[in-house]
């Protein structure tokens, strides 16, 4: 009977447990799995403000160091990248240590962010002096020195001409761009501080001799470009601001200016005629050619007394020959004549002698009269005008010819 009592008991724990506490533990469950989930889902979006998120790096992002920007079972090539077959599933990178990071006149970088693995690489530059422009993100710059002696090996003579440039150095061209061409001009080739892709150690300009190592639109028309279209993508690299491609980039086409994506996205990229916003369906929430102006400079973290043009006094420039003035002769000086002594004459009061006698009397000269010379006479001599220099322009780059950085 107390075994019964006590299993009756037992029962009735058991049926009160599994109505309370089961649905209890149940809920609690759900709960917590909602709120990991919840986490994980503000954590990823987090992830593409970079300029807000404390820390640049992120091994796991899209591109990260991993070296894979596509999602699934994809194969993986010898460089241990694997390959990408399909942009549908892609997130925007906008980690700045990553290596297929997206930069552009919309998604910009810390102006404090440099990146720590900058190296010089082992290849030829249009100039010999040590500068920050020389070096690439270690990655990047061995690419390059493989680029380089594929292009030499066909005949072709490639130079650096501007790796590398920091917040600061891009904001003196930018204002120095806006000051000797104007805002317009500038912002077709030049990026704004902080949104240029170079300050990711990943981009460089190149060129070569038969253009006298200039970038501009003259590059496009050399073997070394030619090669380079077709080839670059087989070390990583892509013509960032492709010809057809200027509405989307938001910048004019530049053939000098290449950028590393690593080989598995470069090599996506040119078999389907896509530049980097194509590949992340970036879409600019304003028109490019709208996004700055002298009025929402602050904005952008210029200071507009930067980009003032001084004020200059108007030369004048003289078209005529100058007549010269002829220089006068001096007169001949006058000699000084003398003039006559006065004859002394006598005094009207005589002189006693003591004693008797007459009276002398003794005459008192009158002093000669001097000669007042007069001074000879200097002539003036007239200064010959000399006519106005003409102004010539200055180079608004960095000093060499056809160098002056204006691009992004």
């Amino acid at each position: 009977m107390q075994n019964r009592r006590k299993k009756t008991r037992r029962m009735k724990r058991i049926r009160s447990f599994l109505l309370v506490g089961l649905p209890v533990i149940l809920i609690g469950g759900m709960g917590y799995f909602s709120l990991k989930g919840l986490s994980s889902a503000n954590e990823s979006a987090a992830s593409g403000r970079f300029y807000n998120n404390s820390s640049y790096k992120d091994n796991d992002s899209v591109g990260g160091k991993k070296g894979s920007s596509a999602k699934g079972d994809t194969p993986v090539s010898a460089e241990g990248e694997k390959e990408i077959t399909s942009n549908d599933n892609v997130k925007l990178d906008t980690t700045p240590d990553s290596l297929t990071v997206l930069v552009n006149k919309e998604l910009r970088l810390p102006s404090d962010y440099i990146p720590e693995d900058l190296v010089m690489p082992n290849v030829d530059f249009s100039f010999s002096y040590n500068d920050e422009k020389k070096l690439l993100r270690k990655t990047a710059a061995d690419a390059l020195e493989e680029l380089f002696d594929g292009a030499a090996q066909e005949g072709l003579s490639l130079k650096g001409v501007s790796g590398y440039r920091s917040y600061k150095r891009q904001y003196e061209i930018f204002t120095n761009n806006v000051k000797t061409r104007g805002m317009e001009h500038t912002l077709k080739y030049s990026a704004i501080p902080g949104y240029s892709e170079h300050q990711t150690g990943l981009a460089i300009d190149i060129s070569t001799k038969s253009v006298n190592y200039r970038i501009d639109a003259s590059f496009a028309d050399t073997k070394e470009y030619e090669w380079l279209k077709d080839n670059a993508h087989l070390y990583g690299y892509i013509i960032r601001y492709p010809e057809d491609k200027t509405k989307v980039t938001g910048f004019s086409f530049e053939p000098w200016h290449i950028r590393y994506v690593g080989k598995a996205l470069a090599k996506y990229l040119y078999e389907n005629n896509m530049c980097l916003e194509e590949y992340y369906k970036f879409e600019p929430s304003e028109d490019y050619t709208q996004c700055i102006n002298y009025d929402n400079l602050e904005d952008y973290g210029i200071n507009p007394d930067d980009v003032k043009v001084p004020t200059k006094a108007p030369v004048r420039i003289s078209t005529s020959t100058p007549t010269p003035t002829p220089t006068p002769t001096p007169s001949l000086t006058p000699t000084p004549t003398k003039e006559p002594s006065a004859t002394p004459t006598p005094s009207a009061e005589p002189t006693k002698k003591p004693g008797k006698g007459k009276p002398t009397i003794t005459a008192t000269p009158t002093p000669t009269a001097k000669v007042t010379q007069t001074p000879e006479a200097t002539p003036t001599e007239e200064t010959t005008p000399t006519p106005d220099p003409t102004e010539e322009n200055s180079d608004p780059g960095d000093g060499a010819s056809g160098t002056n950085e204006a691009t992004p």
